[in-house]
């Protein structure tokens, strides 16, 4: 977790890109862009100011230019790991004092820029301030209109600034593989991007990918060599970009395609649980009894292990007696499933799963509106059964299917919950499957819809009585014609993200519980090529299986490929 979600990614915002949180200079007052002859100006200020050893002078000018004076006398910050605008200032003082050398001024750039670079190549990349003030200001924007699902911890509103202190790894996660991937496909991605702010986003959606595929609750062989290879293409093009020196998280990232083939799933192996112990331990009341404490803390920590196993996979009877035995141990233990390891929802195989349903109440009974029913009778009559509607003036030979159902706020199973609108927004936006197709296509996009409604329906089929959740959903309609090409995020299919039209179809959709294939994180945008609003769904599929593949068969091609490779 630390390799990849702090030594990749949160290095790839701050060493790389220039979003350094304890540079209280990045976060003031808005400036005005410097022209050409401004920047001229600047630098000689600058030049004046090192000769002069004068720090008073250095300070009143902007970071971007003593960085790039920095950069072409071959000067580093002092300390060299602390790239602040004090540093710099320190590291060039300290620089002109030892050797009194002349100093050598850059080039001016054609154009006006609030963050003075160094111009090297066709690409026109500033090495050290790629995020400007408009584009942090854009996904601090964005942050605050994403939708996020409950089980997700949200980024801070004022990301990018030193006042929302230190994250942690899953913040770092999600504004990487989340946030900063839908507000910059949307800038970089546009068909006005420059050539350098697209090889920007490539380098840094081969990152994203490689994460999120090393780091999901299911794998094979073929999504290892997809990790690999992107993991490869980000260090080629980061070195490419930016020459950066790589770190060891760089040269271990290299390694993690071995050990996914030796031990499988990174969940298995990777140190959160011990980082979440550690914080357990720290709030720990040891009553002064330390020398006991190792043993006591790992006794109990296979009782509680067991007594959770016990709880969670046993078919205990649906009795008041058990179902509050259930409650109480959920009051006693908590819920310690927020953050990453919520995100282990596996959609059922069968039709009711293991949702948490309440009792089906016949006096709590409302009537279905006519278009629902008719979606729901649709549905039904193309399995065993075949129903006549209620509503018919002449009945079929099939029985009639009652209208009546109890409608519910939510439901839930796997520490997940999707809910209505009026429930929880947030937990109302999925992307699903569709009922008539058993397996998706190759290269197609789930469906994307908001949870409307969710009931549980009655009835009697060959004799046997069936109670069943079923959900509606408002689908959101798919990209057409012209505007599809106008999609940037569809140039990256790892990326796993969809722009779809802010609107309905007239007909609701209803379907059983099981084709729900995870949520999606939702933000309402316009687009300038695209005349209609747009939705974004960035998905949080992290579990779901290749096609076609059961677990034994994972197991069984992981050691093939591990014999053929290692052997």
């Amino acid at each position: 977790m630390h390799n990849l979600f702090l030594g990749e990614l949160r290095h790839h915002c701050r060493d790389v890109w220039g979003l350094d949180v304890k540079d209280k200079g990045g976060d003031g007052a808005k400036m005005d862009p410097h022209t050409p002859d401004q920047q001229r100006a600047y630098l000689r200020r600058v030049a004046n100011g090192v000769l002069k050893q004068s720090r008073t002078a250095l300070r009143k000018v902007r970071k971007g230019y003593l960085v790039a004076v920095a950069e072409v006398n071959g000067v580093a910050p002092v300390p060299s790991d602390l790239f602040t605008k004090d540093a710099y200032i320190h590291g060039l003082l300290e620089w002109v004092k030892s050797l009194r050398p002349s100093v050598v001024i850059p080039p001016v750039l054609n154009k006006d820029v609030i963050n003075f670079y160094v111009s090297e190549g066709p690409q026109d990349i500033s090495k050290f301030r790629v995020l400007t003030r408009d584009i942090v200001e854009k996904i601090r924007q964005d942050i605050l209109n994403t939708v996020l699902p409950s089980w997700m911890e949200r980024p801070p509103r004022n990301f990018g600034s030193p006042s929302h202190g230190k994250l942690k790894a899953d913040q770092w996660r999600t504004a990487c593989t989340v946030n900063l991937v839908i507000t910059l496909c949307r800038i970089w991605g546009a068909s006005g991007a420059s050539d350098g702010e697209r090889l920007l986003l490539d380098n840094f959606i081969h990152l994203v990918c490689a994460v999120d595929l090393a780091t999901r609750h299911s794998t094979d062989p073929a999504r290892i060599a997809s990790f690999d290879k992107h993991m490869f293409q980000y260090l080629a093009s980061l070195h490419s970009l930016f020459a950066h020196n790589f770190v060891p998280n760089h040269h271990l990232s290299l390694h993690l395609h071995e050990f996914l083939l030796l031990f499988g799933l990174v969940h298995a192996w990777w140190a959160f649980v011990f980082e979440r112990y550690n914080g357990v331990l720290q709030h720990l009341n040891i009553n002064n009894n330390t020398r006991d404490m190792p043993l006591t803390f790992m006794t109990y920590f296979y009782v509680g292990a067991n007594a959770r196993w016990l709880m969670s996979t046993s078919a205990w009877p649906a009795t008041v007696e058990y179902k509050n035995m259930m409650q109480a141990f959920q009051d006693a233990f908590g819920d310690i499933s927020a953050g990453t390891p919520a995100a282990k929802f596996v959609p059922p195989n069968d039709d009711v799963g293991n949702f948490t349903l309440p009792a089906y109440e016949e006096q709590k009974e409302t009537a279905l509106s006519r278009n629902v029913y008719a979606a729901l009778l649709v549905l039904l009559s193309t399995g065993r059964s075949s129903f006549s509607s209620f509503f018919a003036r002449k009945q079929d030979s099939g029985p009639i299917l009652h209208n009546s159902v109890n409608y519910i706020k939510c439901l839930r199973r796997d520490h997940m919950t999707f809910a209505t609108p009026k429930a929880a927004r947030r937990d109302s936006y999925i992307l699903f499957s569709d009922p008539t197709h058993s397996v998706e296509s190759e290269g197609s996009f789930l469906r994307a819809g908001q949870i409307n409604e969710i009931f549980i329906h009655a009835r009697i089929e060959q004799g046997e009585r069936i109670v069943e959740p079923f959900i509606v959903i408002d689908e959101f309609r798919p990209l057409t014609g012209g505007d599809s090409q106008h999609d940037p995020y569809r140039q990256y299919p790892d990326l796993h993200t969809r722009m779809f039209y802010n609107k309905t179809y007239a007909s609701p959709r209803v379907i059983r519980p099981k084709y729900i294939r995870c949520h999606f994180a939702a933000l309402t945008t316009r687009i300038d090529s695209i005349k209609d609003e747009c939705i974004i769904a960035r998905s949080l599929d992290r579990v779901s299986q290749p096609d076609g593949l059961t677990n034994v068969r994972i197991k069984r091609l992981i050691m093939t490929t591990y014999r053929n490779e290692f052997a």
